[in-house]
């Protein structure tokens, strides 16, 4: 009876997972909440580990200059006892100061309103900036840069709908005047524009709510804390990545159900809490073995070629090798094939694990400009989807190619390798 009841649920979640569809699924997992994005295809596309609280990325403090270095055109700014960030002196416009008038210097000893907009990653301190940011769904609210920006990923007709929305909404009549405002990629998705006033006034209470208290705390105070990583990250998606919102956890559920009422609505529906005792969903989706296979350090290719990552403290290198290919082509028709598929497959390599910084990489070498050239034009193709900005810099004399992306949160490996979670690859 037993065994009967085991296959019978075993069944039930395979008969879920055969559903199809793409999933963003939230679930606990050895101290930590993941957030895992699976394509239609089963495909593990997107993932980050929160480890709760030490993470104070987007935070908002009243921090204390403890040096200024004009030298290099920055300060140094405690923002929580014995806990440092770096503050370029170029992001400091219109700064907060809560213990005296701003003049146009910063000094040390002076009390900032700061928040932390990149996280400590290996020996370098986190990154701070004076011009506030309060992130919705569709809209992103700025201070200090007083600008109306739109995502580069909108199309040119999405972006001219929304200037003329703009023009005649007079909730808008003081973006780039009061205050700034970027709309984001998801606009993309909006068919209601009206949804933009609601979430431009719930954004406007919370920069005035920040504005109000500056001035009555005192030092290290957190002034805003940002919502759980798990959170964020529903605001950041795309929502057409994802069919359905599944977690397994109750507590989770009823957070993401009380933050999908406030925020996103028409999400709701998505929600799915999962109930299988004998079929975890983190089993029924394989989840150790799929992060363990993020971070391997060989990914093999389809063709029979493979990338080799290695991590340094600077930079990552990826090598591409022609491995087992056995196609048809041969030579540089080869060589460009298996190029081409790595130059896809490193745009995957780059969001899952989320490598920022420098990147270089060593395709296999080609005589032809041509056949260089389109191997460029793929890999500019494929990153110009990526929601972190990364750019491709340029072919090296030695063949190798410099490609940038910026550093936000820690990598896959840094957030799991905390608590040796995850097996790596020697």
């Amino acid at each position: 009876m037993l065994k009967r009841n085991r296959e019978e649920l075993q069944n039930n979640g395979s008969l879920e997972k055969a559903r199809g569809g793409s999933r963003l699924l939230i679930l606990k997992w050895q101290e930590k909440t993941l957030t895992l994005l699976y394509d239609a295809d089963g495909r593990l596309v997107r993932a980050d580990a929160d480890g709760g609280g030490q993470a104070v990325l987007d935070h908002i403090f009243i921090g204390k200059v403890k040096q200024v270095a004009n030298n290099i055109g920055a300060a140094f700014v405690e923002f929580a006892p014995d806990t440092m960030c770096f503050l370029p002196l170029r992001e400091c416009r219109a700064p907060i100061l809560t213990n005296r008038s701003y003049d146009g210097r910063i000094l040390a000893g002076d009390e900032i309103v700061i928040q932390i907009v990149s996280e400590k990653q290996k020996a370098k301190e986190a990154c701070a900036s004076t011009s506030l940011s309060f992130p919705g769904k569709y809209l992103v609210l700025t201070t200090g840069r007083l600008q109306v920006g739109y995502s580069p990923r909108l199309p040119e007709p999405g972006k001219r709908r929304l200037k003329e929305y703009m023009a005649g909404n007079r909730d808008f009549a003081r973006a780039g005047k009061d205050f700034g405002l970027i709309f984001r990629t998801n606009c993309r998705e909006l068919t209601d524009l009206s949804i933009l006033e609601k979430e431009l006034a719930a954004l406007r209470r919370e920069a005035d709510a920040v504005m109000e208290k500056a001035p009555h705390r005192t030092c290290f105070s957190l002034l805003k804390k940002a919502p759980a990583a798990y959170l964020k990250n529903l605001q950041d998606y795309y929502t057409s990545d994802y069919e359905k919102i599944m977690t397994d956890d109750a507590d989770i559920y009823e957070e993401v159900r009380t933050w999908l009422t406030q925020y996103q609505p028409a999400d709701l529906e998505k929600l799915v809490f999962y109930q299988d005792a004998l079929l975890p969903l983190g089993r029924l989706y394989s989840v150790e073995a799929r992060l363990t296979q993020a971070l391997n350090r060989k990914v093999w290719l389809k063709s029979g070629g493979y990338l080799v990552i290695d991590r340094t403290e600077a930079l990552t290198c990826i090598d591409v090798n022609s491995g087992k290919y056995t196609g048809k082509k041969s030579g540089e028709e080869a060589w460009f094939l298996i190029n081409r598929e790595a130059a896809r497959e490193i745009g995957h390599q780059l969001l899952l694990r989320n490598i920022s910084g420098i990147i270089i990489i060593d395709f296999i070498s080609m005589r032809s400009e041509e056949k260089n050239g389109k191997l460029l034009d793929t890999l500019r193709e494929v990153l110009a989807g990526d929601p972190m900005k990364a750019t491709v810099v340029d072919m090296t004399p030695l063949g190798l190619v410099e490609v940038t992306r910026r550093k936000e949160k820690k990598s896959l490996w840094e957030q799991l390798n905390a608590t040796d979670a995850v097996r790596t690859d020697k």
